[in-house]
């Protein structure tokens, strides 16, 4: 919250208000003010006719004569009457104060200026003298409390004659735009005086409104004005100032002067500014030319110059519609604040970098357009800026942390586990590092084990280290052709190679990514395995429901599968050596691959330990294979003829057809055990209720 103490927000905040104020104009609500300039083209009028800056204070009570009979509400001058008028050429400047003073009087609706400055002392006296010069006693908690002094005020006797009078003075913020302004001084604690439109504003009232600071701002009557936690009133802008197309409607000084000379001759004259554009309008009247010194630097001062007596018009509007800036309170500020501070890291810690940065770029984004909103449709202004820079902050440091703790995780498990699984699942371990955590969850995957036969004629021709050689080429062929199908190895068991699919990683065609695997692996064997040898490989494929995930101690655990389905995939895979298969597959695999590879039935199963049998299946190529598969679709056609008959126990049928598929595909393995298998059936029958399922009794 040290923003809100030390106000290291304010600038920024200020250019971000300043922004809203230009880019979400409002017009004037209330059209009851208009300005009255003393101008370039008055300067220049009056020039040519030989009067000369200062005017003569004839002027000023042609113009107050004139809109005072056209029904003027309040004729606001703010030009500081703080020395006689001189004498010139056929105009006595004691006659011209007389006539000012005398239309001033016959009024009764004019407020004129003063200026203070803050001092250590103020003059008592000038404050008794002057009974136009209204002094309040709010209550002593009001925030201006440093004693101000009356530096250019009317001379006496035009203040006398004046129903008001208001202060002009204005302090700028530390880059020189005024933002906002004090509505009362203190005069030495003998009580506040208003600024100009604070004692236009209560004029406009009837009697004597109630005065007094509030938490909330300060209440006038019935009403309270928000102000700033200094004090301060900040300004409600509405839209550009200036002659054109400007906030309030502007008439030059001269034209006044013209139509009321020309009304003085002729009632019925057409002037330049007839009385009907002045009725039940508050008239400020006031300086605009550049030479007068009276143009003020505002938020809206680069569409159009402003010129001080706008700037008053600008908050007597304000205060007459009520259309004020509000605040939260900043308490509310500081629990956005704190939960922008706390929920970014949480927010981090619990995402991924690309998420979290989209969600704090999107809550920031939120905060700017409400407070954008907010600030269009009902002027509640929100100082956004903290939160910003404040976010940002929060993001940069908390995502920093992030990275540098993740990378040091990240390192660690490339470390331990970069040479042994799927560099997927590493990924995975460094996007989830709560997969190293021990337990297990339930999933529907592929297993697969796979040996390699005849191994033990191999060990014995080749010296160990030619041996040590081999294994690891094979091994390695084998875990590259399985990582190439995003499979996850689970171990090495000598020879013999376990894998699976569908996990860390999920996977919707496992049992397609398990075969097709099947097949190259297959492959890669007949090309590194010796000719003329019984070296082979055996694969058993199982698919379904199984346990999946870290299995073992705090110490040292395994990601591995767990289950049923898994112990039968190692069955399928010693049952080759009894059908003469090489990759033996489940019912459930089958039926998720059958579009995908030629397979066909090898048998009714039940493996050992079970009493529920199996259909199980050889997995025999993939359809898309570049080899022609023509013959190996015959032969499949061939055994399947065959293998009805074995089921209608028509045995020489059977045989027969299996010859046939010999034929084709000689030594072919499950055709000669089915040839086999019917010719002990000629000889001894089966029962009658035999089944046709195959009991194997060993693993």
């Amino acid at each position: 919250m040290l923003g809100f103490s030390t106000g290291i927000f304010d600038a920024l905040d200020r250019l971000i208000l300043d922004s809203k104020f230009r880019y979400l104009q409002q017009e004037d609500p209330n059209k009851k003010i208009v300005l009255v300039s003393i101008d370039e083209k008055s300067l220049s009028y009056f020039n040519k006719n030989g009067m000369y800056w200062p005017w003569p204070r004839e002027f000023y009570q042609i113009t107050t004569d004139y809109l005072s009979q056209s029904g003027a509400e309040l004729i606001i001058y703010d030009i500081l009457f703080d020395t006689p008028d001189f004498d010139r050429r056929n105009i006595s400047g004691t006659r011209s104060d007389k006539r000012f003073i005398q239309s001033l009087e016959n009024a009764q609706n004019s407020i004129l200026a003063f200026k203070s400055t803050a001092a250590q002392d103020s003059i008592g006296a000038a404050v008794n003298q002057y009974a136009a010069l209204k002094h309040y006693q709010i209550n002593d908690k009001g925030p201006y409390q440093q004693p101000h002094l009356l530096t250019s005020r009317p001379i006496q006797k035009l203040a006398q004659s004046t129903k008001r009078m208001g202060n002009t003075v204005m302090s700028a913020d530390e880059d020189g735009l005024i933002r906002t302004v004090h509505l009362f001084d203190s005069l030495a604690h003998k009580g506040y005086v208003p600024t100009l439109s604070m004692a236009a504003y209560l004029e406009l009232l009837d009697g004597k409104p109630k005065l007094e600071w509030k938490k909330q701002g300060l209440q006038v009557g019935d009403k309270v004005v928000p102000l700033q936690e200094n004090g301060d009133y900040l300004i409600n802008w509405y839209s550009k100032g200036g002659v054109q197309e400007g906030t309030f409607p502007y008439y030059s000084f001269h034209a006044i002067v013209q139509s009321a000379i020309q009304k003085m001759r002729d009632s019925t004259a057409t002037v330049p500014l007839p009385p009907s554009v002045f009725q039940d309008k508050i008239v400020i009247i006031g300086a605009s030319a550049a030479g007068l010194g009276d143009i003020k630097s505002t938020p809206m001062s680069s569409l159009e110059a402003f010129p001080g007596m706008e700037i008053q018009a600008t908050i007597l509007n304000n205060l007459i519609g009520e259309n004020f800036i509000t605040q939260p309170p900043s308490w509310l500020n500081g629990v956005i604040l704190l939960l922008l501070c706390v929920g970014i890291p949480i927010l981090i810690a619990y995402s991924r970098p690309t998420k979290g940065a989209s969600i704090t770029i999107g809550i920031l984004i939120l905060i700017l357009l409400s407070g954008l909103a907010l600030f269009s449709f009902s002027r509640i202004w929100i100082p956004t800026g903290m939160f910003f820079v404040m976010g940002v902050i929060t993001y940069s440091g908390s995502a920093a942390y992030k990275y540098f703790a993740e990378e040091k995780q990240k390192k660690k498990i490339r470390s331990a586990f970069g040479q042994y699984v799927q560099p997927e699942f590493v990924k995975q371990l460094i996007a989830q590092p709560k997969l190293l955590k021990l337990g297990g969850e339930k999933k529907h995957l592929t297993v697969m084990f796979s040996d390699l036969a005849g191994f033990t004629s191999i060990s014995e021709s080749k010296p160990p280290e030619e041996l040590v050689s081999f294994l690891n080429e094979y091994l390695g062929a084998m875990t590259n052709i399985i990582f190439d199908h995003s499979g996850t190895v689970d171990k090495y068991i000598g020879d013999a190679v376990m894998a699976f699919w569908g996990a860390p990683i999920s996977q919707e065609n496992h049992a397609e990514l398990a075969c097709r695997s099947t097949i190259k692996m297959l492959e890669k064997v007949n090309q590194m395995t010796p000719q003329n040898t019984d070296t082979h490989a055996r694969f058993g494929i199982a698919t379904g429901d199984m346990i999946v995930g870290n299995i073992g101690s705090y110490n040292r655990f395994n990601y591995t599968v767990l289950g049923d389905t898994v112990n039968l995939a190692a069955r399928l895979e010693a049952a080759n050596k009894n059908y003469g298969s090489r990759a033996m597959i489940s019912e459930k695999t089958y039926e998720l691959v059958k579009k995908q590879f030629v397979c066909r039935p090898l048998d009714m199963l039940v493996v050992k330990g079970k009493t529920k049998p199996v259909r199980v299946y050889e997995l025999m190529a993939d359809k898309e294979s570049p080899n022609n598969l023509e013959r190996l679709n015959k032969a499949t056609y061939l055994y399947q003829n065959g293998l009805n008959h074995y089921y209608n126990r028509n045995w020489n049928e059977a045989i027969t057809a299996f010859r046939e598929v010999t034929e084709l595909l000689p030594e072919d393995g499950p055709s000669l055990m089915y040839i086999e298998r019917c010719q002990k059936f000629i000889k001894e029958p089966p029962p009658a209720n035999w089944d046709g399922v195959f009991h194997l009794k060993t693993k």
